[in-house]
This record gives C-alpha cells, sequence and structure tokens, in this order.
C-alpha cells in the first residue's frame, strides 16, 4: 500500500486553478492526468503542466498537480479500489456533477489523444468498448437532469463503469508497454 493514500478535494483544486489562472476544471484536469497516466504508465513526462497551465508559473498549483498526479498514479497502478475520480462531493446538484463526469472523460481522452494513444477506430475488444463507453460520456448532456433517486442510481452506475474502465484501461496499456514497470524516479519526479 502507497504512504499517498487521497486526492486533493474538488474545491481545493478548484481553488488552486483558479490562483494558477487556468480555465480548467478539477474534473477535466484529473481526467487528463488520468488519461497521460494510461497511456505512459506512469512514467512522468509532464507534458500535462503545459495544458494545465499554460505559461503560468504557479508553484503551489503544480506541487498540488503533482501531489494529485503521483497520488492516482499509486491508487491506478495497485488497482486500488482507493482510486477514485475528483467529481464534486454528492451533496452539489446532479446536473454540476453529471457536467463534471463529461469533463473528467473529456480530460481523460485528451490525456490519452496528446501522449499519441489512438482512441479511434480501435478494434472490437473490451478496451474498445470501454474507450467507445467513455467517449459517449464525454458527450452526456446535462441541465435538466432531476435529482431523483432513478437519476441518482444512473449517476453513480456511470462513475463506477468509467472508474473501473480506466482502470482496466491503465493495466490494458501496461501489459502492451515494453517499459511496463518504470523506475520509481522515473514516476515521482
Amino acid at each position: 500500500m502507497s504512504a499517498i493514500s487521497s486526492i486533493p478535494g474538488y474545491n481545493e483544486l478548484a481553488d488552486s486553478l483558479s490562483e494558477a489562472k487556468s480555465s480548467l476544471n478539477p474534473s477535466q484536469v484529473h481526467g487528463l492526468l488520468c488519461g497521460y497516466i494510461c497511456a505512459t504508465t506512469g512514467i512522468n513526462d509532464n507534458r500535462w503542466e503545459k495544458t494545465v497551465l499554460g505559461k503560468q508559473h504557479n508553484p503551489e498549483c503544480r506541487e498540488l498537480l503533482q501531489q494529485l498526479y503521483e497520488t492516482t498514479y499509486h491508487q491506478m497502478s495497485e488497482f486500488s479500489f482507493e482510486f477514485s475520480m475528483l467529481l464534486p462531493n454528492d451533496d452539489t446538484d446532479i446536473n454540476f456533477r453529471t457536467e463534471a463526469l463529461g469533463l473528467w472523460c473529456q480530460g481523460f481522452l485528451t490525456g490519452l489523444e496528446q501522449s499519441q494513444i489512438a482512441i479511434q477506430n480501435r478494434e472490437d475488444s473490451e478496451l474498445g468498448e470501454t474507450l467507445n463507453d467513455i467517449i459517449e460520456i464525454a458527450q452526456v448532456s446535462f441541465g435538466d437532469i432531476s435529482d431523483d433517486d432513478e437519476d441518482e442510481m444512473a449517476y453513480f452506475e456511470l462513475v463506477e463503469h468509467v472508474r473501473l474502465g480506466a482502470l482496466m484501461i491503465f493495466e490494458e496499456l501496461k501489459a502492451n508497454n515494453p517499459k511496463s514497470n518504470p523506475d520509481e524516479n522515473d514516476v515521482l519526479h
């Protein structure tokens, strides 16, 4: 079990991104980092910094993002039940949470694409089906979802499906990557 066990909170990252003048949503940023982690199987190549922070040099935000990256990598590499997606709290409006889930998926797909992982025309496989599901969820419409038990259950099922899908994609790409066991120094700094 890793010494790092929890990711920063949604609001903490939102505040930090705002201070760094990043226009990205915290869920979108976490999805992006997860996409990079899956594509590189954890080898830290810091391309995500430019995408998230642009030319801003905000050491506090960068440190928080690095913590998020490292914690997420450890949770994914251990196929941990602790791995969770950075989404708003359950007491937040379901429309806002649904939007954040869609943004997480968009970020995830962007991270894969920027790491040269082709997400289009995947062969008929479990990996391809999972990527297609994430593509569909990234396009989810929100704004008129009612806050009832049925919609809450559907939301939680989607979150769990994407969470497990991200872990499966990480494992699948790791198994197909010739350098699938990076040195700890490659991952952490």
